[in-house]
């Protein structure tokens, strides 16, 4: 039986997984299993709901029987279904049902992806998180246990259902708050966050200030950064390709002109001290320039250089 040809109500997809579910695939029968997959994923947005459901299920139970071993190209294919999971506003849908089948395919995502990362796999997932976040929120235990997939196969992905719930915590606290999504990023990074009056505050026993403060404005994007252990703070403004850095050790502004591929992180790493430029200023009065990037992130430079002090 395919996927198109199965489920017409909600009863049979909650009751008959089964019809769809393998336990094995020989590896000699693996690319014609992918190429299937494939063929229906492109077609995805113009099937009913539930026959889209189907088709992430597949993709869930494929990667548990090792089907997508060694092959990385699921990820983008399961973005698009999971993405095509958001109902229309006159689809019919079992909200519990549906937020959970959202919410394992996002962890199935982000299994060794970060959502504020760049790598591929970041970027697939962080698309996925952006479309079908909220629906994630409302995911049903019961409901995602039905998902979960079990294997011992080689090369086999399964997702946990601690996983799934940690998917459905950070949709949670998204739904209340705009930062969540970011400040669990820092988190995981070992920042201790905070935003305060638009400055984004890290503080830690790092021993280097400036890459906690360029690490999490990579992390961040265009913002204010201010980095402090009990010895020294740093703090970066990032805004429409300049980057300005100040020191409490040197209390000079040193000001960056950079373009991507470069971030404030890429520009920091170098172990031979601060990268060379002939933009720097004395902390105070500080330049225009500076004053300009304290506007455009929203900040308050007088409170910036009493932190530098």
């Amino acid at each position: 039986m395919t996927v198109g040809e199965v489920f017409t109500r909600w009863q049979d997809f909650s009751e008959d997984l089964g019809t769809i579910r393998v336990e094995r695939v020989e590896p000699a029968d693996r690319a014609g299993h992918k190429a299937a997959l494939r063929r229906d994923a492109r077609d995805v947005a113009e099937t009913p709901l539930l026959q889209r459901m189907a088709l992430a299920y597949r993709y869930l139970n494929t990667l548990a029987v090792g089907v997508w071993a060694g092959d990385e190209s699921w990820r983008a294919d399961l973005r698009d279904v999971t993405t095509s999971l958001v109902p229309q506003e006159d689809e019919s849908q079992d909200d519990g049902l549906l937020s959970s089948l959202i919410a394992v395919c996002l962890a199935q995502l982000l299994q060794d992806a970060r959502l504020r990362g760049g790598s591929e796999a970041d970027l697939v997932a962080k698309a996925a998180w952006e479309r079908a976040q909220e629906w994630a929120a409302f995911a049903d235990d019961a409901h995602v246990e039905r998902f979960l997939q079990n294997s011992t196969e080689a090369g086999a992905r399964v997702v946990t259902a601690g996983e799934v719930q940690e998917v459905v915590e950070l949709a949670m606290a998204a739904a209340d708050d705009q930062d969540a999504e970011l400040l669990a990023a820092l988190e995981a990074e070992g920042f201790a966050a905070e935003l305060m009056n638009g400055v984004w505050v890290i503080d830690g026993e790092f021993r280097n200030p400036l890459r906690a403060a360029a690490r999490a404005a990579t992390l961040i994007g265009e913002s204010c950064v201010l980095a402090r252990n009990d010895r020294q703070s740093v703090v970066l403004l990032w805004h429409g390709g300049t980057l300005a850095m100040a020191d409490s050790k040197i209390p000079r502004w040193r000001v960056y002109q950079i373009k991507a591929p470069v971030t404030p992180q890429s520009k920091f790493s170098g172990g031979e001290g601060l990268p060379p430029t002939r933009d720097t200023h004395p902390l105070a009065p500080a330049p225009e320039h500076v004053r300009r990037l304290a506007d455009a992130v929203g900040v308050n430079l007088s409170h910036l250089l009493a932190a530098l002090r």
